[in-house]
Parts: structure tokens; C-alpha cells; sequence
């Protein structure tokens, strides 16, 4: 089955943080926390002890390691739980993760770029994150994409609820399907209703290699930024 030939983003995807989901408290920091579901070159992967290698379908992802897309490059990465993330090309991200006693935390930590995920509904004592410099999402269960950007972060919800916090004010709010967030780096965060370009680009990153389509979309931050999102992919 063929699925995405080319994706362009006009911006990059810097670092990811994760755990395991099904980690209990005393897990190793090495425990298997993920797998390439599919793999669109060029992607490569980097463990703590080796140097940059091709990374290959059910390869075996532990925290520590790295992950980076090429152009028109994308990978697609399962976790235990059977969440999904899909990152986007030229795009490098960080495995990691942290446990306690009560909680396994499973964090996809950004500094620029876009992704789209498919959270598995999490545990009593697990917890999924996505993080930028100015923005954290709390995730029990949802899809959508996150959009991380210079000066504003942006949450498109497609389905479930998640709880958005701005890190600068610490000012919070919820995100439900059908509805944007847009935190700035100045503290302010604003939750309103997607727009349709809002809407259909984030089901079209939920969606990624999984169809044939070629999709262009004019996204508009919280500051009137534009930004434009172009996804050719095929099933």
C-alpha cells in the first residue's frame, strides 16, 4: 500500500519527550516506550550509544533516542498504548520520558513544528503531554494536530477534550473537538471555534497515510500570522 509521497510545512519539529504507557512506577529509563509504524524516506533514527542509522518498520524506539525526518520524509510512531504520532518531514524530535511512584508521564516536547496525534485514553496514573517553550497540553484521549511557531502555539482539536495551559501566565483553558487554541508567547491564550481551514488540515494530519489527497491550507495564528500547509499524500 502506497501512502504519503510529500508533505511541506513551512515549519520544523524540534524535540519530543516520552514514556512507555504501559510503564509502572520502577520502570527503566530504557524500557521500550515506542515503534516506527511506517516509514517514509528518509527517516533516521539515533539511540544513546550509536550514531545515526536508517531507521526501518518495527524498529524498536527507547527512551534516549532520536528520531528525524529528511524531506518529504515522515514517520509514523505507535505507542504501547496504541497512541499515535505522526511527524512531520524535516522535523528531528527526543524519546524520553519520566516516572514516580503514582505516575507514568509521557511527554512530546517541541520547539518549532507541526504534528498530528491519536492519543489512546490513558490510565489513572499516566499522563500525555505535548510541551513547547510557552504551551502544555494535557491529554487523556483525543486526536488533532498541534502547531508550534515562533511567537504563538496553536491546538486543533478533532475529537476528545484537552486541557491547555499557557507556561508564561499559567493561564488555562479547555480545548474540545471543534474548537482551536492559540497560546502566545506574551502569556495570553485564546480558545475559540476552528475555523473550516482549522478543521479539515488537522483531520488531514490525523489522517496522514492513511488516504490519497492533496490538500493546501492557509492557517492564521493568534497575531494574524499566516501560515501555509501543504499535504500530498496517497494511500
Amino acid at each position: 500500500m502506497n501512502i504519503i509521497t510529500r508533505l511541506v510545512c513551512t515549519v520544523l519539529i524540534a524535540a519530543v519527550v516520552l514514556l512507555p504507557a504501559n510503564g509502572h512506577a520502577g520502570a527503566p529509563s530504557n524500557a521500550i516506550a515506542a515503534f516506527f509504524a511506517k516509514i517514509i524516506p528518509v527517516v533516521e533514527h539515533k539511540t544513546a550509544s550509536a550514531n545515526w542509522t536508517a531507521a526501518k518498520k518495527g524498529g524498536v524506539i527507547t527512551a534516549g533516542d532520536k528520531v528525524k525526518t529528511g524531506e518529504g520524509g515522515l514517520a509514523i510512531i505507535k505507542f504501547n498504548d496504541k497512541s499515535i504520532v505522526k511527524v512531520r518531514e524535516n522535523s528531528e524530535i527526543l524519546i524520553t520520558g519520566t516516572v514516580d511512584e503514582n505516575t507514568v508521564l509521557k511527554e512530546v516536547g517541541m520547539q518549532k513544528g507541526v504534528i498530528g496525534f491519536i492519543i489512546g485514553k490513558q490510565n489513572t496514573n499516566e499522563e500525555f503531554h505535548f510541551t513547547s517553550p510557552t504551551s502544555v497540553a494535557a491529554i487523556r484521549g483525543t486526536g488533532g494536530a498541534f502547531i508550534v511557531g515562533p511567537s504563538s502555539d496553536t491546538l486543533v482539536v478533532t475529537e476528545g477534550l484537552i486541557r491547555f495551559t499557557n507556561t508564561v501566565s499559567n493561564e488555562s483553558g479547555d480545548v474540545a473537538a471543534g474548537f482551536t487554541g492559540i497560546s502566545k508567547s506574551d502569556g495570553s491564550l485564546e480558545v475559540r471555534a476552528s475555523t473550516q481551514a482549522e478543521g479539515t488540515a488537522a483531520q488531514a494530519l490525523v489522517k496522514a497515510g492513511e488516504s490519497e489527497n492533496l490538500l493546501e491550507f492557509e492557517l492564521q495564528d493568534g497575531q494574524g500570522n499566516k501560515k501555509k500547509l501543504k499535504i500530498d499524500y496517497r494511500e
